[in-house]
């Protein structure tokens, strides 16, 4: 319950408690105002929309040290990202403002400035959520009443198109790359893994008796540092290899062991980088996979993920199920498959209809030469 006294010095003085029991004080010129700011301190614990003056009057650089703490379950690249947006874009703007001072006008303001300067949408939209994240840490706490990030529109990001390459000019991007990334392009069609995935693929993984690899580890670059975590989904998936793919493993490993004197580790990396150590992507695109494609006459814009989107418009033209494409990507659900690939299966579900027509066809056909002659010659 609230209430209300005059102090010796004649100002009056509004008291309440919070929901953990806290006493809050604030002193007025007058006795009404004093009643008025108790009466709407009340209202809002009730609604529960009550905001914490300490917490309001914290600044944002130290709610953005406290949102740091809470978002260790993410994946290592993902967090490097999150900490690059907010150390290099937002804090330099608004670390030592109190959180309650940031209105919606001063996030419009600070992306508009930040979309002026030329930055991507998808960076726009990076910054905006590790933006939102932070105030709705403050939010939840009981610092502001509303994110000011709310209702804030950005430039959807528009995702390069995907190169599907037919076999033959796999083949073509295979000869082109020196050994053994000519293997290494044949193996990342021929089973969709992701880039991260390739590069951070183990000797151990490999059973080339049974023709599967295990995709258990992803290699990834933070901060200019390798780093090996989980992959994408953080799930172990098991990928069928081609006998192809299988022997020409078996000729590289041996290869690789006469060179050495000595068998590979099963901890060793398959593929590493030219001149030895873990294998980054972007070192794989830029001195692999872009020379390579230039020489074979492919497109200039060719990326490491197209050889993963190949592979998939190859195994829809074989006419794999949706839900063995989802599996053998590593994709968390069927809806992540559709969403990027449904476009690919039209020409699938029109050979399928040809089909079924001719099954119709064939039934009509089959059924008409049963029926008796004398019931024909009725008709």
């Amino acid at each position: 319950m609230a209430s209300i006294r005059q102090k010796p010095s004649g100002r009056w003085e509004a008291r309440y408690r919070d929901a953990r029991g806290e006493m809050h004080a604030r002193s007025f010129g007058g006795k009404v105002a004093a009643r008025r700011w108790a009466a709407e301190m009340e209202a809002d614990l009730r609604r529960g929309e009550w905001i914490d003056p300490k917490l309001a009057r914290t600044t944002f650089g130290s709610w953005a040290e406290e949102y740091l703490t809470t978002i260790v379950h993410l994946r290592n690249v993902t967090r490097g990202d999150y900490e690059r947006a907010l150390r290099t874009h937002i804090l330099p703007a608004v670390a030592e403002r109190p959180m309650a001072q940031i209105e919606q006008v001063d996030v419009r303001k600070f992306m508009a400035g930040k979309q002026a300067s030329g930055l991507a949408p998808k960076s726009l939209q990076k910054i905006r959520l590790v933006f939102r994240q932070v105030l709705e840490l403050a939010r939840g706490s009981g610092a502001i009443k509303v994110n000011p990030c709310d209702g804030i529109r950005l430039p959807r990001a528009v995702q390069a198109e995907p190169i599907f390459l037919t076999a033959t000019q796999v083949e073509a991007l295979a000869r082109a790359a020196r050994p053994p990334f000519d293997l290494l392009v044949r193996f990342a069609v021929a089973t969709g893994l992701r880039p991260s995935e390739i590069c951070g693929l183990r000797v151990g993984r490999l059973n080339l008796v049974k023709g599967t690899v295990e995709v258990a580890e992803a290699l990834t670059v933070i901060s200019g540092r390798t780093e090996v975590g989980p992959t994408k989904s953080y799930a172990r998936r098991t990928v069928g290899l081609p006998r192809s793919i299988c022997e020409d493993f078996g000729e590289f490993l041996t290869l690789r062991a006469m060179e050495r004197g000595c068998p590979p580790s099963p901890d060793d990396y398959v593929f590493t980088a030219p001149r030895g150590g873990p294998l980054r992507r972007d070192l794989l695109l830029k001195r692999v996979i872009r020379p390579a494609a230039e020489a074979a006459g492919l497109p200039a814009g060719l990326r490491v993920h197209d050889l993963r989107h190949t592979s998939v418009s190859l195994l829809i033209e074989l006419g794999a199920h949706p839900k063995v494409i989802q599996e053998r990507l590593g994709h968390s659900s069927i809806t992540v498959t559709m969403d990027v690939y449904g476009h690919l299966f039209p020409s699938l579900a029109e050979a399928l209809t040809e089909r079924l027509d001719d099954v119709f066809r064939e039934a009509r056909a089959s059924h008409v030469d049963a029926i008796p002659a004398s019931v024909v010659a009725l008709r």
